[in-house]
């Protein structure tokens, strides 16, 4: 059987990337931004876009004649975006039966850094590629963790298939333990087949799609899946947003559980902080005054989020996206970052309002001392002789 496997990592390195500056910096020139935006079809949205990446071609090994026995073609590329995420994207032809899509991930490729599975190379591709643009990359008063990324694989089948529907049927014992990545030997019970595979997605008679968390299977003879491929990646993008805002915000909660308790660091916490971090050694005041761009930020994002599925419209493709959003639970995670920005937001408003009734308090105080010893001036030279 001939497949298409497109692997996705999406890493957050920074809160913004100078796309221009990086641009010119790469070419030279203007030019290595593409639009995202996808031939119609599926019945598309014509305003269906992702943020205007910088594309970049990293390898292709068919054109380099470096074709491996089990695959006929790999290649990388990578989009950069402004909003300070990178994706790495990886395409494999391959022809292999079935019961062995499952191998794909274990199978190891010649690099110049030794041989590594698809995964690995795609690592190396990141690592190679943030050694190039570091710079470019804005961290502002944020501490942000490379490790947070979201995978997702997609694998296609390419041949004709009479029946999509019944041939997931037929196969879906299998596919049910492919698409949760599970051992292909584990014996599943059949409620737990029914869950995995009771969501296939058809357009035409011809094609059918399902969805799990970190995978899914297509059937799509006519390689008509672009657009599906720009869900995928902006579902996961948008989940990758909200995961790293979410961790950002929980480290400032135990900042601010710092400053409330009015120590260093938690008796019961032997690693310390790495970075200089986000309110460390700064006064209340400069905390209160960076945490407004983080709130802006977020609000960004979580209305980004709301128009996702108003720019989908109603569409096959927002069914699709709600169905992955669903699985991702991206509104459970929405809700999580807008109660943590509140919960951050009063406890320096009110440890704002505390540290500004003591400050009345103590000029109070020192108003009494002088208006005492003004009328202590006042007094002494009656009692002189």
């Amino acid at each position: 059987m001939r497949f298409e496997a497109i692997f996705l990592y999406l890493y957050d390195v920074g809160r913004s990337v100078d796309l221009e500056a990086l641009e010119h910096g790469l070419y030279g020139r203007s030019g290595g931004r593409e639009s995202l935006q996808v031939e119609r079809r599926l019945d598309t949205p014509e305003s269906l876009l992702l943020p205007t990446p910088l594309i970049l071609d990293l390898e292709d090994r068919e054109a380099e004649g470096q074709v491996d026995p089990v695959f006929r073609r790999v290649g990388f590329r990578a989009k950069v975006y402004e909003e300070g995420v990178v994706t790495i994207e990886c395409r494999a032809e391959v022809n292999v039966d079935l019961a062995q899509l499952h191998t794909l991930r274990n199978v190891e490729l010649a690099d110049r850094d030794g041989a590594a599975t698809l995964d690995g190379l795609a690592a190396r591709h990141f690592e190679r590629l943030m050694a190039r643009i570091q710079r470019h990359v804005n961290q502002d008063q944020y501490l942000f963790d490379t490790s947070n990324r979201e995978d997702y694989h997609v694998f296609c089948l390419l041949d004709p298939v009479p029946d999509p529907q019944a041939f997931l049927d037929d196969h879906s014992d299998y596919l049910a333990r492919f698409l949760l990545g599970e051992n292909p030997r584990i014996s599943l019970h059949s409620g737990q087949i029914s869950t995995t595979m009771r969501h296939p997605f058809s357009f035409t008679d011809e094609d059918v799609a399902i969805f799990d968390m970190d995978r899914a299977f297509l059937i799509a003879p006519k390689h008509d899946y672009e657009d599906l491929l720009l869900i995928i990646e902006h579902a996961n993008y948008q989940l990758l947003e909200l995961r790293a805002l979410d961790k950002l915000l929980d480290r400032l909660l135990d900042d601010a559980e710092r400053d409330l308790r009015g120590r260093t660091k938690h008796p019961h916490r032997t690693k310390k902080p790495q970075g200089r971090g986000l309110f460390q050694r700064r006064s209340l005041s400069q905390k209160l005054g960076n945490l407004q761009p983080l709130r802006l930020d977020a609000l960004f994002i979580l209305e980004n989020l709301e128009n996702s599925s108003r720019i989908i419209g109603d569409y096959y493709l927002e069914q699709i996206y709600d169905h992955l959003c669903g699985l991702f639970n991206t509104q459970g995670w929405k809700r999580n970052v807008e109660k943590r920005l509140e919960i951050l937001q009063s406890i320096y408003t009110l440890t704002k309002n505390d540290k500004t009734d003591s400050t009345m308090v103590l000029l109070e105080f020192l108003v009494v001392v002088m208006i005492g010893v003004e009328l202590i001036a006042l007094i002494v030279p009656l009692f002189r002789p």
